[in-house]
Protein backbone atom coordinates (compact mmCIF):
# COMPACT_ATOMS: atom_id res chain seq x y z
CA UNK A 1 0.00 0.00 0.00
CA UNK A 2 1.31 3.45 -0.91
CA UNK A 3 2.27 5.88 1.87
CA UNK A 4 -0.78 7.60 3.37
CA UNK A 5 -0.51 11.05 4.93
CA UNK A 6 -1.14 11.28 8.68
CA UNK A 7 -4.03 13.76 8.27
CA UNK A 8 -5.76 11.28 5.94
CA UNK A 9 -5.30 8.50 8.48
CA UNK A 10 -6.86 10.77 11.14
CA UNK A 11 -9.87 11.27 8.86
CA UNK A 12 -10.16 7.49 8.53
CA UNK A 13 -10.30 7.20 12.34
CA UNK A 14 -12.85 10.02 12.58
CA UNK A 15 -15.06 8.22 10.08
CA UNK A 16 -14.77 5.04 12.14
CA UNK A 17 -15.90 6.91 15.31
CA UNK A 18 -18.65 8.80 13.49
CA UNK A 19 -20.24 5.57 12.26
CA UNK A 20 -20.09 3.85 15.65
CA UNK A 21 -17.36 1.43 14.56
CA UNK A 22 -19.20 0.23 11.47
CA UNK A 23 -16.28 -0.33 9.08
CA UNK A 24 -18.44 -0.79 6.00
CA UNK A 25 -20.27 2.48 6.63
CA UNK A 26 -17.00 4.22 7.41
CA UNK A 27 -15.44 2.97 4.18
CA UNK A 28 -18.40 4.32 2.23
CA UNK A 29 -18.08 7.62 4.06
CA UNK A 30 -14.43 7.82 3.02
CA UNK A 31 -15.29 6.58 -0.52
CA UNK A 32 -12.82 3.71 -0.22
CA UNK A 33 -13.10 -0.03 -0.81
CA UNK A 34 -13.67 -1.84 2.50
CA UNK A 35 -10.43 -3.83 2.14
CA UNK A 36 -8.41 -0.69 1.48
CA UNK A 37 -10.07 1.10 4.33
CA UNK A 38 -9.36 -1.77 6.75
CA UNK A 39 -5.70 -1.73 5.73
CA UNK A 40 -5.49 2.02 6.35
CA UNK A 41 -7.03 1.55 9.81
CA UNK A 42 -4.27 -0.91 10.69
CA UNK A 43 -1.66 1.63 9.59
CA UNK A 44 -3.47 4.38 11.55
CA UNK A 45 -3.37 2.34 14.77
CA UNK A 46 0.38 1.88 14.48
CA UNK A 47 1.27 5.40 13.39
CA UNK A 48 -1.12 7.17 15.76
CA UNK A 49 -0.51 4.83 18.69
CA UNK A 50 -4.17 3.94 19.17
CA UNK A 51 -6.36 0.86 19.33
CA UNK A 52 -9.75 0.63 17.69
CA UNK A 53 -12.51 -1.75 18.62
CA UNK A 54 -16.20 -1.80 19.39
CA UNK A 55 -17.67 1.66 19.77
CA UNK A 56 -21.40 1.02 20.15
CA UNK A 57 -22.63 -0.92 23.17
CA UNK A 58 -25.75 -1.13 25.33
CA UNK A 59 -27.70 -2.94 28.02
CA UNK A 60 -31.36 -3.38 28.84
CA UNK A 61 -31.28 -2.87 32.63
CA UNK A 62 -29.87 0.06 34.58
CA UNK A 63 -27.15 -0.50 37.19
CA UNK A 64 -28.59 -2.22 40.25
CA UNK A 65 -27.00 -2.30 43.67
CA UNK A 66 -25.75 -5.47 45.35
CA UNK A 67 -26.90 -5.58 48.99
CA UNK A 68 -24.41 -6.12 51.78
CA UNK A 69 -25.58 -8.23 54.74
CA UNK A 70 -26.13 -6.47 58.06
CA UNK A 71 -23.80 -7.18 60.98
CA UNK A 72 -25.13 -9.50 63.67
CA UNK A 73 -25.81 -8.85 67.33
CA UNK A 74 -24.10 -5.78 68.75
CA UNK A 75 -21.36 -5.68 66.13
CA UNK A 76 -20.89 -2.76 63.74
CA UNK A 77 -19.89 -2.89 60.07
CA UNK A 78 -17.71 0.01 58.97
CA UNK A 79 -16.59 1.25 55.58
CA UNK A 80 -14.05 3.92 54.73
CA UNK A 81 -14.99 5.13 51.25
CA UNK A 82 -13.20 7.55 48.94
CA UNK A 83 -12.22 8.11 45.30
CA UNK A 84 -9.14 7.81 43.09
CA UNK A 85 -8.12 9.45 39.83
CA UNK A 86 -6.43 7.66 36.95
CA UNK A 87 -2.70 8.13 36.28
CA UNK A 88 -2.28 9.88 39.64
CA UNK A 89 -0.24 9.11 42.75
CA UNK A 90 -1.97 8.66 46.13
CA UNK A 91 -1.74 11.26 48.89
CA UNK A 92 0.70 10.14 51.63
CA UNK A 93 -2.13 10.56 54.14
CA UNK A 94 -3.89 7.52 52.70
CA UNK A 95 -1.55 5.41 54.85
CA UNK A 96 -3.26 6.92 57.90
CA UNK A 97 -6.68 5.90 56.59
CA UNK A 98 -5.34 2.36 56.18
CA UNK A 99 -3.98 2.46 59.72
CA UNK A 100 -7.33 3.68 61.05
CA UNK A 101 -9.20 0.93 59.19
CA UNK A 102 -6.89 -1.66 60.73
CA UNK A 103 -7.47 -0.19 64.22
CA UNK A 104 -11.25 -0.16 63.72
CA UNK A 105 -11.22 -3.85 62.84
CA UNK A 106 -10.74 -4.58 66.54
CA UNK A 107 -14.31 -3.26 67.01
CA UNK A 108 -15.90 -5.13 64.06
CA UNK A 109 -15.39 -5.15 60.32
CA UNK A 110 -13.92 -2.21 58.43
CA UNK A 111 -13.53 -2.29 54.67
CA UNK A 112 -11.87 0.35 52.48
CA UNK A 113 -13.78 1.02 49.26
CA UNK A 114 -12.47 3.31 46.52
CA UNK A 115 -14.32 4.44 43.41
CA UNK A 116 -12.54 5.64 40.29
CA UNK A 117 -13.09 8.70 38.14
CA UNK A 118 -11.31 9.50 34.88
CA UNK A 119 -9.93 12.86 33.83
CA UNK A 120 -7.54 14.51 31.36
CA UNK A 121 -8.41 11.82 28.87
CA UNK A 122 -7.04 13.73 25.86
CA UNK A 123 -3.68 13.90 27.58
CA UNK A 124 -3.69 10.17 28.30
CA UNK A 125 -5.23 9.11 25.00
CA UNK A 126 -8.36 7.43 26.37
CA UNK A 127 -12.07 7.81 26.14
CA UNK A 128 -13.44 8.91 29.52
CA UNK A 129 -14.62 5.51 30.56
CA UNK A 130 -14.43 3.76 33.92
CA UNK A 131 -11.76 1.42 35.17
CA UNK A 132 -11.82 -2.08 33.76
CA UNK A 133 -12.54 -1.06 30.16
CA UNK A 134 -8.90 -0.87 29.24
CA UNK A 135 -8.02 -4.48 29.95
CA UNK A 136 -10.19 -5.35 26.94
CA UNK A 137 -8.90 -2.64 24.65
CA UNK A 138 -8.92 -4.90 21.60
CA UNK A 139 -12.68 -5.29 21.58
CA UNK A 140 -13.77 -2.25 23.59
CA UNK A 141 -12.06 0.44 21.57
CA UNK A 142 -10.07 2.15 24.33
CA UNK A 143 -7.74 4.76 22.88
CA UNK A 144 -4.88 4.20 25.30
CA UNK A 145 -3.79 2.59 28.57
CA UNK A 146 -4.82 4.10 31.88
CA UNK A 147 -3.46 3.00 35.22
CA UNK A 148 -4.36 3.41 38.85
CA UNK A 149 -1.85 3.46 41.68
CA UNK A 150 -0.97 -0.21 42.38
CA UNK A 151 -1.29 0.26 46.15
CA UNK A 152 -4.91 1.38 45.68
CA UNK A 153 -6.15 -1.15 43.13
CA UNK A 154 -7.10 -3.83 45.65
CA UNK A 155 -9.61 -1.43 47.25
CA UNK A 156 -11.33 -0.32 44.03
CA UNK A 157 -15.02 -1.06 43.66
CA UNK A 158 -16.74 0.51 40.65
CA UNK A 159 -20.01 -1.30 41.26
CA UNK A 160 -23.21 -0.17 42.92
CA UNK A 161 -23.45 -1.55 46.47
CA UNK A 162 -26.19 -1.01 49.06
CA UNK A 163 -24.09 -0.75 52.21
CA UNK A 164 -27.18 -0.53 54.45
CA UNK A 165 -30.92 -0.26 53.89
CA UNK A 166 -31.40 3.08 52.13
CA UNK A 167 -27.69 3.90 51.64
CA UNK A 168 -26.04 3.12 48.28
CA UNK A 169 -22.38 3.29 47.29
CA UNK A 170 -22.57 4.52 43.68
CA UNK A 171 -19.29 3.13 42.41
CA UNK A 172 -20.66 3.26 38.86
CA UNK A 173 -20.59 7.07 38.92
CA UNK A 174 -17.84 8.81 36.92
CA UNK A 175 -18.09 12.54 37.64
CA UNK A 176 -15.46 14.97 36.40
CA UNK A 177 -13.33 16.31 39.28
CA UNK A 178 -13.86 19.81 37.88
CA UNK A 179 -17.63 19.66 38.54
CA UNK A 180 -18.50 22.69 40.68
CA UNK A 181 -21.27 20.73 42.42
CA UNK A 182 -20.82 16.98 41.96
CA UNK A 183 -24.29 16.29 43.41
CA UNK A 184 -26.25 18.37 40.91
CA UNK A 185 -29.04 16.37 39.29
CA UNK A 186 -28.78 13.43 41.70
CA UNK A 187 -31.71 14.42 43.89
CA UNK A 188 -33.90 11.55 42.64
CA UNK A 189 -31.09 9.10 41.83
CA UNK A 190 -31.93 5.72 43.36
CA UNK A 191 -35.32 7.01 44.44
CA UNK A 192 -35.60 7.65 48.18
CA UNK A 193 -32.27 5.98 48.96
CA UNK A 194 -29.33 8.12 50.04
CA UNK A 195 -26.26 7.98 47.81
CA UNK A 196 -22.49 8.16 48.15
CA UNK A 197 -20.66 9.10 44.95
CA UNK A 198 -16.89 9.00 44.43
CA UNK A 199 -15.57 12.47 43.70
CA UNK A 200 -12.59 14.75 44.33
CA UNK A 201 -14.61 17.03 46.64
CA UNK A 202 -16.38 16.50 49.91
CA UNK A 203 -20.04 17.46 49.54
CA UNK A 204 -23.38 16.83 51.21
CA UNK A 205 -26.83 17.80 49.98
CA UNK A 206 -30.10 17.20 51.81
CA UNK A 207 -33.08 16.18 49.69
CA UNK A 208 -36.65 16.93 50.77
CA UNK A 209 -38.89 14.16 52.04
CA UNK A 210 -42.49 13.79 53.06
CA UNK A 211 -43.39 14.27 56.70
CA UNK A 212 -43.32 10.53 57.49
CA UNK A 213 -39.86 9.99 55.96
CA UNK A 214 -36.34 10.93 56.99
CA UNK A 215 -34.42 13.39 54.85
CA UNK A 216 -32.41 11.87 52.03
CA UNK A 217 -28.67 12.62 51.99
CA UNK A 218 -26.40 12.65 48.94
CA UNK A 219 -22.68 12.58 49.73
CA UNK A 220 -19.50 13.09 47.73
CA UNK A 221 -16.43 11.40 49.18
CA UNK A 222 -13.36 13.52 48.69
CA UNK A 223 -10.31 11.75 47.29
CA UNK A 224 -7.06 10.02 48.24
CA UNK A 225 -5.14 10.88 45.06
CA UNK A 226 -3.12 14.03 44.52
CA UNK A 227 -4.08 17.10 42.51
CA UNK A 228 -3.73 16.39 38.80
CA UNK A 229 -5.64 18.92 36.68
CA UNK A 230 -5.33 20.45 33.24
CA UNK A 231 -3.82 23.85 33.87
CA UNK A 232 -6.53 25.97 32.33
CA UNK A 233 -9.23 28.03 34.03
CA UNK A 234 -11.58 25.21 35.08
CA UNK A 235 -8.78 22.88 36.16
CA UNK A 236 -6.90 25.58 38.06
CA UNK A 237 -10.06 26.54 39.93
CA UNK A 238 -10.92 22.92 40.68
CA UNK A 239 -7.57 22.06 42.22
CA UNK A 240 -8.24 24.63 44.94
CA UNK A 241 -11.42 22.76 45.85
CA UNK A 242 -9.67 19.37 45.83
CA UNK A 243 -10.47 17.73 49.17
CA UNK A 244 -8.33 14.94 50.60
CA UNK A 245 -9.97 12.22 52.67
CA UNK A 246 -13.12 10.14 52.55
CA UNK A 247 -16.22 9.15 54.49
CA UNK A 248 -16.68 6.74 57.36
CA UNK A 249 -19.88 4.70 57.21
CA UNK A 250 -21.09 2.84 60.31
CA UNK A 251 -23.93 0.28 60.11
CA UNK A 252 -25.52 -1.44 63.10
CA UNK A 253 -27.41 -4.74 63.20
CA UNK A 254 -30.79 -3.00 62.92
CA UNK A 255 -29.80 -1.36 59.64
CA UNK A 256 -29.29 2.13 61.08
CA UNK A 257 -26.41 3.90 59.37
CA UNK A 258 -24.27 6.90 60.21
CA UNK A 259 -21.95 8.74 57.81
CA UNK A 260 -19.30 11.28 58.73
CA UNK A 261 -16.40 12.89 56.89
CA UNK A 262 -12.72 12.03 57.30
CA UNK A 263 -10.45 14.84 56.13
CA UNK A 264 -6.72 14.41 55.60
CA UNK A 265 -4.92 17.39 57.12
CA UNK A 266 -1.98 19.40 55.86
CA UNK A 267 0.50 16.97 57.44
CA UNK A 268 -1.42 13.86 56.47
CA UNK A 269 -3.16 13.54 59.85
CA UNK A 270 -6.73 12.29 60.19
CA UNK A 271 -9.19 13.04 63.01
CA UNK A 272 -12.44 11.30 63.91
CA UNK A 273 -14.76 11.15 66.93
CA UNK A 274 -14.07 7.42 66.96
CA UNK A 275 -16.32 4.47 67.79
CA UNK A 276 -18.77 4.38 70.69
CA UNK A 277 -16.98 4.84 74.00
CA UNK A 278 -14.34 7.16 72.55
CA UNK A 279 -14.04 10.94 72.65
CA UNK A 280 -11.85 11.09 69.58
CA UNK A 281 -8.93 9.64 67.66
CA UNK A 282 -5.99 11.16 65.81
CA UNK A 283 -4.08 9.14 63.23
CA UNK A 284 -0.63 10.43 62.27
CA UNK A 285 2.46 8.65 61.02
CA UNK A 286 0.47 5.43 60.76
CA UNK A 287 -0.26 5.41 64.51
CA UNK A 288 -3.65 5.83 66.20
CA UNK A 289 -3.91 7.98 69.31
CA UNK A 290 -7.26 7.63 71.08
CA UNK A 291 -9.08 9.34 73.94
CA UNK A 292 -11.91 7.61 75.81
CA UNK A 293 -15.06 9.31 77.11
CA UNK A 294 -13.99 8.43 80.65
CA UNK A 295 -10.95 10.72 80.36
CA UNK A 296 -11.00 14.27 81.73
CA UNK A 297 -12.79 16.82 79.46
CA UNK A 298 -9.47 18.59 78.93
CA UNK A 299 -8.34 15.60 76.89
CA UNK A 300 -10.08 16.26 73.61
CA UNK A 301 -9.33 16.76 69.93
CA UNK A 302 -12.58 18.59 69.22
CA UNK A 303 -12.35 22.37 69.06
CA UNK A 304 -16.06 23.06 68.69
CA UNK A 305 -19.56 21.79 68.04
CA UNK A 306 -21.90 23.99 66.00
CA UNK A 307 -25.30 22.66 66.91
CA UNK A 308 -28.24 22.68 64.58
CA UNK A 309 -30.71 25.48 65.36
CA UNK A 310 -31.66 25.05 69.01
CA UNK A 311 -35.25 26.41 69.26
CA UNK A 312 -35.30 25.49 72.95
CA UNK A 313 -39.08 25.68 73.34
CA UNK A 314 -39.62 23.40 70.34
CA UNK A 315 -36.74 20.99 70.78
CA UNK A 316 -37.68 17.31 70.82
CA UNK A 317 -37.08 15.78 74.26
CA UNK A 318 -34.95 12.89 73.01
CA UNK A 319 -32.71 15.34 71.13
CA UNK A 320 -32.16 17.40 74.27
CA UNK A 321 -31.27 14.27 76.22
CA UNK A 322 -28.91 12.88 73.55
CA UNK A 323 -27.22 16.24 73.00
CA UNK A 324 -26.93 17.81 76.46
CA UNK A 325 -28.18 15.26 78.99
CA UNK A 326 -25.71 13.67 81.36
CA UNK A 327 -23.44 11.45 79.27
CA UNK A 328 -24.85 12.82 76.00
CA UNK A 329 -22.88 13.94 72.96
CA UNK A 330 -21.59 17.10 74.63
CA UNK A 331 -20.12 15.15 77.54
CA UNK A 332 -18.83 12.35 75.33
CA UNK A 333 -17.00 14.58 72.83
CA UNK A 334 -16.10 17.42 75.25
CA UNK A 335 -15.51 20.23 72.72
CA UNK A 336 -13.68 23.33 73.87
CA UNK A 337 -16.48 25.51 72.50
CA UNK A 338 -20.11 25.13 71.49
CA UNK A 339 -22.12 27.46 69.26
CA UNK A 340 -25.86 27.94 69.70
CA UNK A 341 -27.97 29.29 66.84
CA UNK A 342 -31.64 30.29 67.23
CA UNK A 343 -31.46 29.38 70.90
CA UNK A 344 -34.73 31.29 71.39
CA UNK A 345 -37.64 30.51 69.10
CA UNK A 346 -40.32 33.13 69.95
CA UNK A 347 -42.90 30.45 69.33
CA UNK A 348 -45.18 32.13 71.86
CA UNK A 349 -45.66 35.30 69.78
CA UNK A 350 -44.05 34.87 66.38
CA UNK A 351 -44.64 37.91 64.20
CA UNK A 352 -45.56 35.53 61.39
CA UNK A 353 -48.66 34.54 63.36
CA UNK A 354 -49.71 37.74 65.13
CA UNK A 355 -52.58 38.21 62.69
CA UNK A 356 -53.59 34.55 62.79
CA UNK A 357 -56.47 34.50 65.28
CA UNK A 358 -56.89 30.72 65.27
CA UNK A 359 -53.19 30.13 65.96
CA UNK A 360 -53.20 32.74 68.72
CA UNK A 361 -56.25 31.11 70.31
CA UNK A 362 -54.57 27.70 70.07
CA UNK A 363 -51.53 29.03 71.95
CA UNK A 364 -53.78 30.45 74.65
CA UNK A 365 -55.67 27.15 74.95
CA UNK A 366 -52.47 25.07 75.18
CA UNK A 367 -50.56 27.49 77.41
CA UNK A 368 -47.90 28.22 74.78
CA UNK A 369 -48.60 31.92 74.35
CA UNK A 370 -46.68 33.39 77.29
CA UNK A 371 -43.43 35.07 76.21
CA UNK A 372 -41.91 35.17 79.68
CA UNK A 373 -42.53 31.45 80.10
CA UNK A 374 -40.72 30.78 76.82
CA UNK A 375 -37.78 32.89 77.95
CA UNK A 376 -37.64 30.81 81.14
CA UNK A 377 -37.77 27.55 79.15
CA UNK A 378 -34.82 28.82 77.09
CA UNK A 379 -32.93 29.81 80.25
CA UNK A 380 -33.55 26.36 81.72
CA UNK A 381 -32.05 24.81 78.60
CA UNK A 382 -29.02 27.12 78.85
CA UNK A 383 -28.44 25.97 82.41
CA UNK A 384 -28.66 22.33 81.37
CA UNK A 385 -26.64 22.75 78.18
CA UNK A 386 -23.67 24.78 79.47
CA UNK A 387 -20.60 23.24 81.09
CA UNK A 388 -17.94 24.91 83.22
CA UNK A 389 -15.16 23.39 81.13
CA UNK A 390 -16.17 24.92 77.80
CA UNK A 391 -17.12 28.22 76.24
CA UNK A 392 -20.73 28.60 75.09
CA UNK A 393 -21.31 31.18 72.35
CA UNK A 394 -24.78 32.34 71.29
CA UNK A 395 -24.73 33.48 67.67
CA UNK A 396 -27.05 36.39 66.81
CA UNK A 397 -29.86 34.75 64.84
CA UNK A 398 -33.10 35.64 63.14
CA UNK A 399 -35.38 33.92 65.68
CA UNK A 400 -33.56 35.72 68.49
CA UNK A 401 -34.43 38.97 66.72
CA UNK A 402 -38.11 37.98 66.68
CA UNK A 403 -38.27 39.25 70.26
CA UNK A 404 -37.15 42.69 69.03
CA UNK A 405 -39.72 42.51 66.24
CA UNK A 406 -42.50 41.73 68.72
CA UNK A 407 -41.56 44.75 70.81
CA UNK A 408 -41.74 46.87 67.67
CA UNK A 409 -45.02 45.79 66.12
CA UNK A 410 -47.20 44.06 68.73
CA UNK A 411 -50.56 45.64 69.55
CA UNK A 412 -50.14 44.92 73.23
CA UNK A 413 -53.56 46.28 74.17
CA UNK A 414 -54.91 43.11 72.53
CA UNK A 415 -52.54 40.82 74.44
CA UNK A 416 -53.17 41.21 78.20
CA UNK A 417 -51.39 37.92 78.95
CA UNK A 418 -48.04 39.42 77.91
CA UNK A 419 -48.66 43.11 78.64
CA UNK A 420 -46.61 43.42 81.85
CA UNK A 421 -43.62 41.51 80.45
CA UNK A 422 -43.83 43.50 77.23
CA UNK A 423 -43.65 46.72 79.25
CA UNK A 424 -40.65 45.45 81.21
CA UNK A 425 -38.68 44.57 78.08
CA UNK A 426 -39.78 47.70 76.24
CA UNK A 427 -38.51 49.85 79.13
CA UNK A 428 -35.06 48.25 78.82
CA UNK A 429 -34.94 48.80 75.07
CA UNK A 430 -35.98 52.44 75.30
CA UNK A 431 -33.50 53.10 78.08
CA UNK A 432 -30.71 51.62 75.94
CA UNK A 433 -31.73 53.83 73.03
CA UNK A 434 -31.67 56.92 75.27
CA UNK A 435 -28.20 55.93 76.51
CA UNK A 436 -26.92 55.46 72.97
CA UNK A 437 -26.24 51.77 73.59
CA UNK A 438 -26.46 50.36 70.09
CA UNK A 439 -25.16 46.97 71.22
CA UNK A 440 -27.99 46.30 73.67
CA UNK A 441 -29.42 42.80 73.21
CA UNK A 442 -32.85 42.50 74.79
CA UNK A 443 -32.83 38.71 74.56
CA UNK A 444 -29.54 38.52 76.44
CA UNK A 445 -30.95 40.85 79.11
CA UNK A 446 -34.09 38.74 79.46
CA UNK A 447 -32.18 35.46 79.67
CA UNK A 448 -29.70 36.78 82.21
CA UNK A 449 -32.62 38.02 84.29
CA UNK A 450 -34.01 34.47 84.04
CA UNK A 451 -30.76 33.07 85.48
CA UNK A 452 -28.57 31.70 82.67
CA UNK A 453 -24.91 30.89 83.48
CA UNK A 454 -22.46 33.79 83.40
CA UNK A 455 -20.18 31.77 81.13
CA UNK A 456 -22.61 32.00 78.20
CA UNK A 457 -21.38 34.61 75.72
CA UNK A 458 -23.64 36.45 73.26
CA UNK A 459 -22.19 37.66 69.96
CA UNK A 460 -23.30 41.03 68.67
CA UNK A 461 -24.82 41.74 65.27
CA UNK A 462 -22.22 40.99 62.58
CA UNK A 463 -19.64 40.03 65.21
CA UNK A 464 -17.05 37.61 63.88
CA UNK A 465 -15.81 34.58 65.78
CA UNK A 466 -13.01 32.59 64.11
CA UNK A 467 -11.69 29.24 65.35
CA UNK A 468 -8.67 27.12 64.36
CA UNK A 469 -6.78 30.11 62.97
CA UNK A 470 -3.05 29.60 62.48
CA UNK A 471 -0.18 30.98 60.48
CA UNK A 472 -1.05 28.67 57.60
CA UNK A 473 -4.85 28.58 57.91
CA UNK A 474 -7.28 31.50 57.78
CA UNK A 475 -9.54 29.73 60.27
CA UNK A 476 -13.26 28.97 60.28
CA UNK A 477 -15.86 31.70 60.74
CA UNK A 478 -18.51 30.71 63.29
CA UNK A 479 -20.24 34.07 63.83
CA UNK A 480 -22.60 33.81 60.85
CA UNK A 481 -26.07 32.44 61.51
CA UNK A 482 -26.85 32.28 57.80
CA UNK A 483 -30.00 34.38 57.45
CA UNK A 484 -28.18 37.47 56.19
CA UNK A 485 -26.41 37.29 52.83
CA UNK A 486 -23.95 39.58 51.06
CA UNK A 487 -25.01 43.12 50.14
CA UNK A 488 -28.39 42.98 51.85
CA UNK A 489 -29.52 39.75 50.21
CA UNK A 490 -31.17 36.83 51.98
CA UNK A 491 -28.64 34.40 53.33
CA UNK A 492 -28.01 30.89 52.05
CA UNK A 493 -25.18 28.39 52.11
CA UNK A 494 -24.58 29.01 48.42
CA UNK A 495 -24.35 32.79 48.76
CA UNK A 496 -22.14 32.70 51.86
CA UNK A 497 -19.63 30.32 50.29
CA UNK A 498 -18.81 33.14 47.89
CA UNK A 499 -17.19 35.00 50.79
CA UNK A 500 -14.15 32.84 50.11
CA UNK A 501 -13.52 31.75 53.69
CA UNK A 502 -14.44 28.56 55.57
CA UNK A 503 -17.57 28.93 57.68
CA UNK A 504 -19.86 26.93 59.96
CA UNK A 505 -23.44 28.23 59.79
CA UNK A 506 -26.99 27.12 60.50
CA UNK A 507 -30.40 28.73 59.79
CA UNK A 508 -31.91 26.63 57.00
CA UNK A 509 -32.23 23.42 59.08
CA UNK A 510 -30.60 21.40 56.28
CA UNK A 511 -27.29 19.58 56.63
CA UNK A 512 -25.10 20.88 53.82
CA UNK A 513 -21.44 20.65 52.83
CA UNK A 514 -20.67 23.05 50.00
CA UNK A 515 -16.94 23.60 49.41
CA UNK A 516 -15.66 25.21 52.64
CA UNK A 517 -19.08 26.35 53.88
CA UNK A 518 -20.99 23.92 56.09
CA UNK A 519 -24.52 24.22 57.41
CA UNK A 520 -26.00 22.44 60.42
CA UNK A 521 -29.60 21.23 60.68
CA UNK A 522 -31.96 21.82 63.61
CA UNK A 523 -32.85 20.22 66.95
CA UNK A 524 -36.32 19.31 65.75
CA UNK A 525 -37.91 18.31 62.48
CA UNK A 526 -41.41 19.27 63.63
CA UNK A 527 -42.18 22.96 63.51
CA UNK A 528 -45.70 24.46 63.31
CA UNK A 529 -44.80 26.46 60.23
CA UNK A 530 -43.47 23.45 58.30
CA UNK A 531 -45.85 22.42 55.54
CA UNK A 532 -45.14 20.07 52.65
CA UNK A 533 -41.93 18.11 51.92
CA UNK A 534 -38.82 19.23 53.81
CA UNK A 535 -35.13 18.39 54.02
CA UNK A 536 -34.69 19.16 57.73
CA UNK A 537 -32.50 16.88 59.82
CA UNK A 538 -31.06 16.85 63.32
CA UNK A 539 -27.46 17.44 62.24
CA UNK A 540 -24.54 19.23 63.84
CA UNK A 541 -20.99 20.24 62.84
CA UNK A 542 -17.95 18.99 64.72
CA UNK A 543 -14.69 20.88 64.16
CA UNK A 544 -11.35 19.40 65.21
CA UNK A 545 -8.32 21.32 66.41
CA UNK A 546 -6.66 21.26 62.96
CA UNK A 547 -9.78 22.61 61.21
CA UNK A 548 -11.04 19.25 59.92
CA UNK A 549 -14.82 18.95 60.15
CA UNK A 550 -17.59 16.37 60.30
CA UNK A 551 -21.37 16.57 60.06
CA UNK A 552 -22.93 14.41 62.78
CA UNK A 553 -26.58 13.40 62.49
CA UNK A 554 -28.86 12.15 65.25
CA UNK A 555 -30.84 9.08 64.24
CA UNK A 556 -32.60 6.33 66.19
CA UNK A 557 -31.42 7.81 69.49
CA UNK A 558 -27.73 7.78 68.52
CA UNK A 559 -25.14 9.89 66.69
CA UNK A 560 -22.85 6.97 65.87
CA UNK A 561 -23.32 3.23 65.69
Amino acid sequence: MTEVAVDELQKDVEAYMATGGNRSAAARLRKLPRKTYNGRLEIAQKKLGIQLGKVVDGRVDYVKAVKRPLPKGKSVARYIVSSVQNNTHPHPGFANLEAYAEWLRSFGTCEIILGTYSYAMDAYGAKSVKRGSYEKAADRGALGKLWYAPELERYICDESVELAPGLVWCGEMNILPTAANPLTGLEDYNGRKSNIVPHAKHALASVASLADEAAKFNYATGTVTQRNYIQKRIGIMAERKHSYGGLLVEVDSEGNWYVRQLQIGAKGEVYDIGPSGYRGVRIAGGKVESVKITDAPSRTFLEAITWGDIHAAEMEVWVRHLGWGKGGMLDQLAPRKQFWHDVFSMRSRSHHELKNFHRTFEKWATGEGNVEDEVQVTADFANEGHRSWLETIVVRSNHDRHLDTWLNIAKIERDPENARYYALLQHQVLAAIEDGNRDFNVLEWALRRAGIPKGVRFLGEDESYVICKSRDFVGIECGLHGDLGPNGSRGSTRSLKKLGRPANKAHDHQATWMDDTLSAGACSTRFPYMKGPGAHSISHIGTFENGARQILTFWAGKFRA
